[in-house]
């Protein structure tokens, strides 16, 4: 698979989910988002929310590419990429637009009262909302897995697009980011590991057999 563009199963949800941010953003007032949600944060929803936001920190980039060096050392060395690249990426965008987190926004209108939080979150205070670097690890991982997957495993694609997009959300549910946040954190993510992607194809890996083996024996291995 050249790009993720070739997996359907990915790129349908991920485009509904871009298409579906993009209209939310213009009829709906900046942080009214956040208080939408207010209803929702309670039992069991809390709870979720608090343990998807999980995937997409290094926990997640660090048990697949764990699982992936048992497969081929070039596809967790990719993962790997991919996590080293988010990460940096995130805090140098981050400090350049210097946006006020949710609950700062909130507390400086003197709205903080109207916000409903989930109990035993800490909440992120500051300049540092644009871009979601969650939003962006879960794209980044998630659609390198569907391209790691391949064509003969595409309907995996639905399963990480789902992933994906439930990490961007819960980012919201968590009064940690903005609506807008997530959509620039998730289109970020793609573009890199569009990228690491793109090394996959060039001479770097082929001097390299060894990279193409893995902690298995190969006929061990599902191809």
């Amino acid at each position: 698979m050249k790009n993720i563009w070739g997996n359907s199963w990915f790129m349908i949800p991920a485009l509904l989910f871009f298409n579906g941010g993009l209209l939310v953003l213009y009829y709906v007032s900046y942080g009214d988002e956040i208080l939408y949600f207010n209803d929702l944060r309670e039992e069991p929803f809390n709870t979720v929310f608090r343990l998807i936001t999980y995937l997409g920190e290094a926990y997640a980039f660090f048990l697949f590419g764990v699982a992936a060096m048992f497969w081929r050392w070039r596809y967790a060395l990719l993962i790997a990429l991919t996590g080293l690249i988010t990460l940096p990426t995130s805090f140098i965008i981050k400090d350049s637009f210097g946006t006020d987190r949710p609950i700062t926004y909130f507390t400086n209108r003197d709205m903080r009262q109207d916000v409903v939080t989930v109990p035993g979150v800490v909440l992120n205070t500051g300049q540092t909302s644009f871009p979601s670097g969650h939003s962006m690890a879960a794209f980044g991982l998630y659609s390198m897995l569907t391209l790691i997957a391949g064509k003969r495993r595409r309907r995996l694609g639905l399963l990480f697009a789902l992933t994906a997009i439930l990490v961007a959300v819960s980012r919201i549910f968590l009064v940690q980011h903005f609506l807008s946040d997530i959509l620039a954190g998730a289109l970020l993510g793609l573009v890199v590991s569009g990228l690491v992607w793109r090394l996959d194809s060039t001479d770097l890996f082929r001097r390299w057999p060894l990279l193409d083996s893995g902690l298995l024996p190969r006929n061990d291995r599902v191809a």
